[in-house]
């Protein structure tokens, strides 16, 4: 049934009826209605839509640390804080204060230059001890006592190329039984480095002479 048959059918059913406007633009009329409805409905939709993409950009990224300007670095969150320092060294420091998120804490760390592996509870060290590049890692870190936590000064441009630290971090009560006061290991290892690992607390390094 096309157009002119509706009106044809219109008219035959309204022929006693008396009316003030054509059928003709009444018709009209309600197409007109149809596409502005229509419009409207693609209108709201893209606003809905503009509203989701800017409310999903202008979101902050909950315990994201901010892009650095190139290996300028410096992020201050509840669980650790990473600064640049004008002589490139880089200072870490871990606070008690949140739990920590490995993940952000290396992307962070990547940022300033220090490739890193962080485990949680779980301590790890090069499966072949001629990896363990101890000689390096003293040049690379060195650390120091906060009332809040750990600090380490940290010199990205000692490390060796392809190499990683890699650091295992203790949460506040775990195995409180364990007589080892360990709260952070670190060892730097080439980055293909195969690691053997545990989930018990490492024993104190024994003093060097």
């Amino acid at each position: 049934m096309n157009d002119n048959d509706v009106l044809g059918a219109v008219r035959d059913a309204m022929a006693e009826v008396h009316m003030h406007r054509p059928v003709q633009e009444l018709v009209a009329a309600g197409r007109s209605r149809r596409r502005r409805r229509i419009a409207g409905t693609a209108a709201g939709g893209a606003l809905a839509t503009g509203l989701a993409l800017t409310l999903a950009i202008n979101s902050p990224q909950v315990n994201a640390p901010p892009v650095a300007a190139g290996n300028q670095v410096h992020v201050h969150l509840a669980a650790f804080s990473v600064d640049t320092n004008p002589d490139g060294t880089v200072t870490v420091k871990m606070t008690k204060q949140e739990s920590l998120d490995p993940e952000i804490m290396q992307r962070t760390l990547a940022q300033a230059g220090i490739p890193a592996q962080i485990t949680i509870n779980k301590w790890c060290q090069p499966s072949d001890a001629s990896q363990d590049l101890e000689a390096d890692f003293q040049k690379v870190v060195g650390d120091g006592k906060q009332s809040d936590g750990t600090a380490m000064v940290i010199t990205p441009s000692a490390m060796p190329p392809a190499t990683k630290l890699i650091i295992g971090m203790r949460t506040d009560g775990y195995q409180p039984d364990s007589p080892s006061p360990v709260a952070v290991w670190m060892h730097l290892v080439p980055d293909d480095a195969p690691l053997t690992c545990t989930t018990d607390v490492p024993p104190k390094p024994a003093s060097k002479s």
